[in-house]
């Protein structure tokens, strides 16, 4: 999993699920599809979301310190769920997605760049895979990566400090969602939450037949 549930949406108060969770209680959880049980998936969330875009000279008079798209990619790898059958390749749109953005934001390193990611990731076993399409870490290194702490809150690239979606889930609104966590992060606003001198965040949104976007945000106009 990305950040531990107790220390992520416990610190968000706009949470849908705001309770400690434990490994024993996911592992006891009803199971609906071999091996995924419910504590594993996301909620329905009945919520909505809103970002305001504003051009350069007028989002300096709506907040003191902006969050400015940096870089923006999508790709649309398949027209239909079953074109997709060699899931050994991860998640092919996000990959290329995510090197698009990376090239257009300068970015060659992003485990160690990037200083947060709000992560599109609707079960918990997306965000060890997802996190190595993305390059935070090697092919088949996700789950090291996450046990030795690189996704906590003080880690080398913090991973959902708002408890992502398997703790708020206002589907049609949680792509957005996840830039509107990134922006919180990088005007400093993020209060519990806030990862310390945020200055370059990631987003991400899923969907559809595996599409996948990636945004930048960052600090300085890029």
């Amino acid at each position: 999993m990305y950040l531990p549930i107790e220390l992520a949406d416990m610190n968000n108060p706009h949470a849908h699920l705001r309770k400690a969770v434990t490994l024993k209680e996911v592992m006891e959880s009803p199971m609906l599809a071999y091996p995924i049980k419910l504590l594993d998936v996301c909620p329905r969330t009945d919520g909505a979301c809103a970002v305001v875009f504003a051009a350069d000279g007028v989002a300096q008079k709506l907040v003191p310190r902006p969050a400015w798209i940096r870089s923006c990619a999508v790709r649309h790898t398949f027209t239909w769920f079953g074109d997709s059958t060699d899931y050994q390749k991860g998640l092919v749109s996000l990959q290329r997605a995510g090197r698009e953005a990376y090239r257009n934001a300068g970015i060659t390193e992003p485990a160690r760049e990037l200083d947060v990611a709000e992560l599109y990731l609707p079960y918990t076993w997306a965000g060890l895979k997802w996190i190595e399409d993305l390059g935070f870490c090697g092919p088949g290194e996700g789950p090291r990566f996450v046990a030795d702490g690189h996704t906590d809150m003080d880690g080398t690239i913090p991973v959902n400090p708002s408890g992502g979606v398997i703790s708020t889930n206002c589907i049609g609104a949680t792509a957005l969602l996840r830039v509107a966590e990134a922006a919180v992060q990088i005007m400093g606003r993020g209060e519990a939450r806030q990862v310390p001198d945020a200055r370059l965040a990631l987003a991400t949104g899923f969907g559809g037949c595996f599409w996948s976007d990636v945004m930048i945000l960052g600090a300085e106009r890029g």
